[in-house]
């Protein structure tokens, strides 16, 4: 469904006047109320119901709501911001597996899109990947999520919060071949950087070396 850029900056505009009522029903635990509005967000937002929201393959998702634009982050804020309500009220609810879910799908579709941009990396956007992904770990991250947030750290100049990553990604599929030439090629890059823009990446240049070192030595 295509959208102008106008119905898009009301919808978000919306949105938070949504977020605020939706979160008073919920805590007034008027649960079924919050279930009736966040079905209605969906409709309107996106022309679909939850069920099918949560259900849709990751990239068959973005596909069809048009959210991997270059140069559009609007639409992803819109359904980012949707689908962490219903984790949010999800998780009230005590159904965690809905609610980890909503978390993980968030996280994928905000990453994304963000990735697909060129270049540019708004405050705004970041802190809602940012909240996401504190919601999200508060799972078992899937290889899949994990690798798209540790491409998230390095895109914000997070290196030590990538390598961390990294080492998580290990534990995950040890004897990775693709992961261990993604793992070195990811120090390589670091070390080829200045100085300052390292620490100021939270990751000195020693650190990286030891880093690559270790990385090097877990392939063994």
């Amino acid at each position: 469904m295509a959208y102008s850029r106008d119905y898009i900056k009301r919808m978000i505009e919306q949105m938070g006047e949504f977020l605020l009522a939706l979160k008073e029903s919920i805590s007034g635990d008027r649960i079924e109320e919050a279930r009736e509005k966040l079905h209605l967000a969906y409709r309107e937002a996106l022309s679909m119901d939850p069920n099918t929201v949560r259900d849709l393959p990751d990239d068959m998702l973005i596909l069809n709501t048009q959210m991997s634009r270059v140069g559009d982050l609007d639409k992803s804020i819109v359904l980012g911001d949707l689908l962490t309500a219903d984790g949010d009220l999800h998780e009230r609810t005590g159904e965690y597996d809905v609610a980890q879910r909503c978390y993980f799908k968030a996280t994928t579709v905000l990453i994304e899109a963000l990735l697909r941009q060129p270049f540019g990396t708004a405050k705004e956007y970041v802190d809602r990947i940012d909240v996401l992904i504190v919601k999200a770990e508060q799972y078992d991250v899937p290889f899949d999520l994990r690798w798209r947030i540790f491409r998230y750290h390095e895109r914000v100049n997070r290196f030590a919060d990538a390598e961390d990553d990294l080492f998580d990604l290990q534990d995950l599929s040890p004897g990775d071949d693709v992961l261990k030439d993604e793992g070195t090629a990811y120090f390589e890059r670091l070390l080829a950087m200045k100085d300052h823009e390292l620490l100021l990446g939270g990751l000195p240049r020693n650190e990286v070396e030891e880093g690559l070192k270790d990385w090097m030595g877990q392939q063994l």
